[in-house]
Formats: structure tokens, C-alpha cells, sequence
């Protein structure tokens, strides 16, 4: 009698028997395999020692065409013709180098940097106020070189009028009523006529004279009881 505990237990161990010769068989398939690949290709990423890259290889030397150059059939140089003596070119003469006249620079101005407007002073109806004939005075502009105002200069006046000492200053731009830069001494409540003996210059802010002293003359007329002196940057 077959006892059924020890006929299983066999049959088991032949299973495991079969397994284990199956997962052998295909290991062994399996390393051939990767050993064929290797073999064929031993630059396969999974090579643990491949082969050292070799640089590459030129190729073989081409042959480059030399391109041929045919003469024509008849073939004769071209003659260089000789020019005749009277063809020979004459020199061109250079004609003198024309003289340039240079123009001399005048003296550069010297003395005060201003001067008298053309035509000043001159004796006018009080345009300064609204006092009309019951002033007297003395007044202006001052100019740059380009004709633009100035302002900020002093202007001294000084002298006597009718027995009386006058000093006055002032500065231009004080009086925009007569107009940018405009300046106004006020002398006299009615006209007084004089001869020089008013004088009137123009100063910087130390003092120093930026003009000549100009002399005056005045008027007992009303309509000629306002000096205009107009002045002008001259350098």
C-alpha cells in the first residue's frame, strides 16, 4: 500500500527540482547572451571594461581636378607700340602758389569796458513819472555788447546844482519804468538849467569806475527837465 503522505512529499520535490533547473538553464541563456553582445558590440553601455576609443580615421585622399588651360589654335603676342618723340607727354608747368592775404587784427580796445550810447546824453520831457514839469532828474540804460539790459551796475552822480552839492548812487534795474536795466536819480523839484557841472559814471559793486566821467548839461525848459543817458558795453 502507497502511502499518499510520502507520494506528495515526492511530487513536491520533483517540482522544485524542475524550477530550479529552469531558472539555471535560463541564467546560462541569459549570460550567453550578454556575452554574445559584448563579444559582437564591447562598446555596450553595460560592458564593465570596454575597449579604449580609437580616434578616427581619415579617409582615403581625394583627388582634386587641376583645371586645364587651352591656348587657341593660333596663338601670337600682342606688339607694344613705342610712342613717337612728339607723342611722347610733356610736363604740365605748376603755376605759382597765389599769395593769401592774411588780414591784420585791429588793437584790441582798451580802456573803460563802457562808453556812451551813440548820441547820449539827451535832454527830453520828463518820461520817468507823472510829475511833469515839477522834477528834474537824470536817468537811463545800460546795454551789453549784444544789446541786452544790464543790471546790478552802480551809477554815481555827483556835483552841485544852483549852489547846492549832489551825490548821489543808484543801480541799474531800479527804474524798470524806463525799462530792464533802467535807473533814475531824482535831483531837482523843477528845471535847472548848468553847464558841466554834474558828472555821471558807472561802477562796479567795489566801486571800481566802469565808465569816463561824463559831464552834464541840464535845462530850465519843462521840456527838457529829464537827462537821458544811455550807456553801452563796449569790450
Amino acid at each position: 500500500m502507497i502511502d499518499p503522505y510520502y507520494s506528495g512529499r515526492r511530487n513536491y520535490g520533483g517540482f522544485i527540482l524542475n524550477f530550479l533547473t529552469l531558472v539555471i538553464a535560463l541564467a546560462t541563456l541569459g549570460v550567453l547572451v550578454v556575452v554574445g553582445m559584448v563579444f559582437f558590440n564591447p562598446y555596450v553601455p553595460f560592458n564593465p571594461y570596454p575597449p579604449p576609443t580609437l580616434p578616427p580615421t581619415l579617409g582615403p585622399p581625394t583627388v582634386t581636378p587641376t583645371p586645364e588651360i587651352f591656348l587657341p589654335a593660333t596663338w601670337t603676342t600682342t606688339p607694344t607700340r613705342t610712342p613717337l618723340p612728339s607723342e611722347t607727354p610733356t610736363e604740365t608747368p605748376t603755376p605759382p602758389p597765389t599769395a593769401v592775404l592774411t588780414e591784420t587784427p585791429g588793437p584790441t580796445p582798451t580802456g573803460p569796458p563802457f562808453a556812451l550810447q551813440p548820441g547820449a546824453p539827451v535832454l527830453t520831457p520828463n518820461i520817468a513819472n507823472e510829475l511833469g514839469c515839477e522834477w528834474m532828474g537824470v536817468g537811463g540804460q545800460v546795454f551789453d555788447r549784444n544789446g541786452e539790459p544790464i543790471t546790478d551796475l552802480g551809477v554815481h552822480l555827483e556835483g552841485q546844482l544852483d549852489g547846492l552839492p549832489i551825490e548821489l548812487d543808484t543801480l541799474t534795474g531800479s527804474a524798470p519804468n524806463l525799462g530792464p536795466g533802467g535807473y533814475v536819480f531824482n535831483v531837482s523839484d523843477h528845471p535847472i538849467a548848468s553847464t558841466d557841472t554834474l558828472a555821471i559814471q558807472l561802477n562796479d559793486a567795489a566801486g571800481v569806475p566802469l565808465s569816463e566821467e561824463i559831464f552834464l548839461t541840464t535845462s530850465d525848459s519843462c521840456n527838457e527837465n529829464f537827462v537821458l543817458v544811455n550807456w553801452r558795453q563796449v569790450r
